[in-house]
């Protein structure tokens, strides 16, 4: 008796230790894929008169640097771009030819996920809905901004109140219809990920199922 209440002691002793491992990866896993989501966000609507220039809205939340990620505006389809910056710089040779030299991506305050776009001269073919797409390494969003061009505004930029500030984004789940160039190996590669994850988190179950059903049958097996 005093051999197998020393065997059981172990065996749990030796099956917590475990369980705790476990634990402390699953939580560090969860807790580095928190840590690079985050969100995009414009207002709903900008209003700009016919030849002045207009400053379309996009930020990230969480606050975080945005110079190494990939940031595309566009209306509506992906290609070409109205403006596009990737690999730390602005590409405009698959720019739409009704923006040529006259978009700029401001970055004065990018290190803070901070990064509107400037139409100069702006006319009535400009009207419409924009896409803020922003892409880094390990997750994207995208967030819309509806330009209205009108003659009549007195104000260069008009936009909606702050409280009226437009949520829109997408996770790994939400994906855009029609997927960006250079986009499916990076969502493949999150979806393993997450693939990876979910395993571990079922095989973590079934050995603490299996351990925590042999104890009692050990430990009766004996007595017998």
């Amino acid at each position: 008796m005093f051999q197998c209440g020393c065997w059981l002691g172990i065996m749990m002793t030796f099956t917590i230790d475990k369980i705790m491992i476990c634990l402390s990866v699953l939580c560090c896993m969860f807790k580095v894929s928190l840590s690079v989501r985050f969100k995009v966000f414009s207002t709903t609507s900008v209003v700009s008169t016919l030849g002045s220039d207009v400053v379309l809205p996009c930020r990230l939340t969480p606050e975080m640097n945005a110079e190494k990620m990939e940031i595309r505006w566009f209306k509506p389809m992906y290609q070409p771009y109205v403006h596009l910056y990737i690999n730390g710089k602005d590409d405009y040779s698959i720019q739409m030819p009704q923006f040529t030299n006259r978009t700029e991506l401001i970055k004065e305050n990018i290190t803070r996920g901070v990064f509107p776009l400037r139409i100069r001269n702006v006319t009535a073919q400009d009207s419409g809905q924009y896409y803020c797409f922003v892409e880094s390494t390990e997750h994207h969003g995208r967030t819309t901004v509806l330009l209205n061009v009108t003659g009549s505004c007195n104000m260069k930029i008009c936009t909606d109140p702050p409280s009226e500030l437009k949520q829109v984004s997408h996770s790994l789940a939400q994906h855009p219809r029609k997927s960006p160039p250079g986009l499916s190996m990076k969502t493949r590669s999150h979806i393993s990920a997450i693939c990876a994850a979910i395993c571990a988190a079922v095989l973590f179950v079934c050995i603490c199922i299996c351990l925590l059903l042999k104890i009692p049958v050990n430990g009766s097996s004996n007595p017998a």
